[in-house]
């Protein structure tokens, strides 16, 4: 698991870099500087208003007195996309803003539960 992750914080960079690169080539640097601070400032409004939404739904199930487990999916999403804002390259940003997104954080959502059930249920096995 720890080399999956290590894997991870290597290969991921280094694609977005030689992303960034030949993006950089093709419409030039500045071009390309520009689109990584205007998305990132795109992101960075999203994930304001969304944490915002999710802290509000959150304690609205507080006060009526439910746990608020989908919502604290939503917020565990949104702080996964908003810490892969902060990295800049084009494939951290997709999947920042899939991460910020209501309708893709829902998919994405589903799809993370599915996953620990199933990897839950081969350990109980």
């Amino acid at each position: 698991m720890l080399i999956r992750i290590i894997a991870l914080f290597i290969i991921i960079p280094l694609i977005d870099l030689a992303i960034l690169i030949a993006l950089g080539r093709y419409v030039g640097v500045w071009q390309t500087i520009a689109a990584i601070v205007v998305i990132g400032i795109i992101g960075a409004v999203i994930a304001q208003r969304q944490g915002f939404n999710a802290i509000n739904s959150i304690r609205a199930e507080l006060q009526i007195g439910h746990i608020p487990s989908a919502q604290l999916w939503d917020g565990l999403f949104i702080v996964i996309g908003g810490v892969l804002l902060i990295t800049p390259g084009i494939i951290t940003d997709i999947l920042a803003l899939l991460c910020l997104l209501p309708k893709s954080r829902a998919t994405m959502k589903k799809a993370t539960i599915l996953f620990l059930k199933r990897r839950l249920l081969k350990r109980i096995r």
